[in-house]
């Protein structure tokens, strides 16, 4: 029976937020032993980016440590860094984390992803407090993961919930390398945890924005709507990062989405969207000037979005172009799905619909196409399956499984 837990057995830990603060947290780290543990608490639902505002830290040896790195980040890099930089960390979903703590100079020399075994153990959902008590019996209070954590001081609840994501990290992690080892998946976990750590391992700075990233803007096609889009997303651009508040607090995408359709040039008509509503006039009166300067603008200025270069077909073309081969793609994800269930790993983690149906094109697909031809028939031997698989992102432990059972059925 698993023992409910919503505050860390040593109590609510200290957080560090000042430079002396920081490097004596750096200092009782460097006494511990073996892999750190760690977390991120970001808040980019409220603020301009998904910079750390409380870093979670534990390893053997040591009590919890939590940094609050706002105002002090050059600290981090300074103090911190140079003790665990280089070192194994052990990180729930690893991808998350990584990203915000590059920004901060910290890297991991070897890594173990909680997830990403969890996902090689067969466990669909592998979300923190599933594997915690599935593995540990624990359960943990996860109830405020979506709340500011960049206002600062933070609750005692929220420390709580913080700590407890590290706390039982490392033990987790030698229960998960343990029946990695039994399942004989060791290789295959390396394998993934050296791929992850070397996708972040050139990252430094937060990558620039552009207008036309915005997946909702994808169904606008009207060249005015295009122009106002692109006024509008800029001018929220600014604001946020002037104020460093969250772009979609100053105008959601939806809204941004129905501004660029109907191109509301007055008050009014501003007000007719619901995210609009409430504002005073004088803001609104700005919104207004802005679209109509850009509605109004030459239309040889006007914007267009980058063509999607799709280098494969997607489902709804073979449907209506190459169903068999949409057969054969499916008649694919069957056998996966029975070798996933064979060797116990999660599905989509063993290989994607999309890398299969990619798979069959460029085994069957027809050359003469204008749009996917440089892709079709481009594989015909077991060689050449491997050399595209790799080409497709897939890891040798999965070509490994996935080639004597897909190669004789679609070569």
């Amino acid at each position: 029976m698993s023992s409910a837990r919503s505050i860390p057995e040593g109590g609510i830990p200290t957080v560090f937020h000042t430079r002396a603060g920081i490097a004596k947290a750096a200092r009782i780290l460097a006494q511990g032993s073996g892999p750190i543990a760690i977390d991120t608490e970001r808040a980019s639902s409220f603020r301009y980016d998904d910079r750390v505002f409380l870093i979670q830290l534990r390893r053997a040896d040591t009590p919890i440590i939590l940094i609050a790195p706002e105002g002090v980040r050059e600290a981090v890099r300074e103090c911190l860094a140079p003790v665990i930089n280089g070192l194994e960390w052990v990180v729930h979903a690893a991808a998350t984390d990584l990203t915000s703590l590059a920004w901060l100079g910290l890297y991991p020399g070897a890594l173990f992803d909680t997830e990403v075994a969890g996902r090689l153990l067969g466990i669909q959902n592998p979300n923190l407090a599933f594997v915690t008590e599935e593995f540990l019996g624990i359960t943990l209070d996860k109830g405020y993961g979506a709340t500011d954590w960049s206002r600062f001081p933070l609750s005692k609840a929220q420390l709580a919930y913080a700590a407890l994501d590290v706390e039982s990290l490392l033990e987790l992690a030698d229960e998960m390398s343990y029946e990695l080892e039994q399942d004989h998946k060791t290789r295959w976990a390396l394998e993934e945890f050296r791929v992850i750590r070397e996708q972040f391992a050139d990252i430094t700075a937060p990558a620039p924005r552009h207008w036309h990233q915005s997946r909702s803007l994808r169904g606008l096609s009207d060249s005015m709507s295009l122009a106002v889009a692109k006024a509008v997303w800029e001018e929220r651009e600014y604001q946020a990062q002037k104020t460093d508040v969250a772009p979609g607090q100053i105008i959601s995408n939806a809204a941004l989405t129905d501004i660029a359709k109907q191109i509301p040039r007055s008050i009014n008509q501003l007000r007719r969207i619901p995210q609009m509503r409430r504002r005073s006039a004088v803001e609104l009166n700005a919104w207004a000037h802005i679209i109509r300067t850009a509605a109004d603008s030459d239309p040889r200025t006007w914007p267009v979005l980058p063509e999607n270069q799709h280098d494969f077909p997607n489902k709804q073309f073979l449907k209506n172009n190459n169903p068999e081969l949409l057969e054969l793609t499916n008649m694919a994800r069957e056998r996966r799905d029975e070798l996933a269930e064979e060797i116990a790993v999660v599905s989509d983690f063993l290989v994607s619909v999309s890398t299969l149906r990619n798979t069959v094109w460029a085994i069957h697909g027809d050359s003469a196409n204008p749009h996917f031809g440089d892709h079709a028939q481009i594989v015909s031997t077991t060689f050449e399956l491997r050399e595209f698989w790799q080409t497709q992102g897939l890891r040798n432990w999965q070509i490994q499984q996935l080639q004597p059972v897909l190669a004789p059925r679609l070569l």
